[in-house]
């Protein structure tokens, strides 16, 4: 599965960012570890829901495969307005936005498929990956996707979680995994559009556990009895 993001600004430089992720796994290709920047050692600005000790783990495998893409835009504001177009293996996007909102797609895949235990819950999102998805779009999606797991969980016999309670708890995780790659983004790279970009992403986080907790059954998402086959 090949995501290949072009982007150009104005004044003519164009950036192309390939996302490879191997379609069985979800999992990103995998990167030799060598070269990479200090802030992915695992014990730099280690968020406090981390499962994994810099003794077998010398480098965060989220950071670490986000150092080259982030590298890439050190030098960029968040509100620089681009053309970006997205090449899927089921079609192709196209849209005019702010870099900030690029990068958010961007990141949002790579963090998802990088193999950090913290993101393996919205692991299956990237099969179906959505480019420049809305706070709409990601809230269905988050929720839709994991009932859709729940469903194959009671198929196996195994416990459904109806409720979203372990979603909402690996929000809350995810939330503290934001904010320490932020500080990571924070200490090397002078300009901001890394930084914002992961910000979007926690506050679509945030928004998902507040559409679970707020959220109420209405007319237009539920068939009456008399509607039902």
């Amino acid at each position: 599965m090949l995501y290949k993001y072009i982007i150009n600004f104005e004044g003519g430089e164009e950036k192309t960012v390939s996302i490879e992720i191997d379609p069985s796994s979800l999992n990103l290709q995998p990167r030799q570890e060598a070269g990479f920047p200090d802030w992915a050692l695992l014990d730099c600005c280690k968020c406090s829901v981390c499962p994994y000790d810099s003794a077998e783990h010398k480098y965060c495998p989220l950071a670490m495969n986000l150092a080259e893409v982030t590298k890439m835009f050190r030098d960029k504001a968040s509100t620089e307005v681009v053309d970006a177009r997205v090449v899927s293996p089921q079609r192709e996007y196209f849209k005019k936005t702010s870099l900030q909102n690029v990068l958010s797609s961007i990141i949002g895949l790579y963090m998802v498929t990088s193999g950090c235990p913290v993101m393996n819950i919205l692991k299956p999102m990237a099969r179906h990956h959505l480019p420049f998805s809305s706070l709409d779009e990601t809230i269905y999606r988050s929720m839709s996707s994991y009932l859709l797991q729940q469903y194959f969980r009671k198929r196996l016999g195994l416990e459904p979680d109806w409720e979203f309670k372990k979603l909402t708890r690996a929000y809350e995780d995810i939330g503290v995994l934001n904010l320490a790659i932020v500080e990571r983004l924070s200490k090397t790279y002078a300009k901001d559009a890394n930084n914002n970009a992961v910000i979007i992403l926690d506050v679509f986080a945030k928004m998902v556990t507040m559409t679970i907790d707020q959220s109420r059954p209405t007319k237009e998402y539920i068939l009456s009895e008399k509607d039902r086959p």
